[in-house]
């Protein structure tokens, strides 16, 4: 089982919001993992994570973390 399918499964019914930060053309981008992620995505109509959105998901009770489980921080990505 690779390190995103053990996030994904360890995550499963939480509050936590799982993504997968990964660089790309010299920028930080973070892409959902888990369900929770996907959702959140979803509502925003963007792929990936927004720095300003970090907050508002957080205000809902969330914790917007990476696969390793260390909290996303708005200078994270961009």
């Amino acid at each position: 089982m690779n390190t995103i399918e053990h996030a994904r499964l360890v995550s499963d019914g939480t509050r936590l919001a799982v993504y997968q930060l990964k660089d790309v053309y010299g920028r930080s981008l973070a892409y959902p993992v888990n369900d929770q992620a996907e959702t959140i995505q979803g509502l925003t109509g963007f792929k990936t994570l927004r720095s300003n959105d970090i907050a508002k998901i957080e205000q809902l009770g969330f914790n917007v973390v990476t696969i390793h489980g260390e909290r996303i921080k708005p200078n994270m990505i961009g």
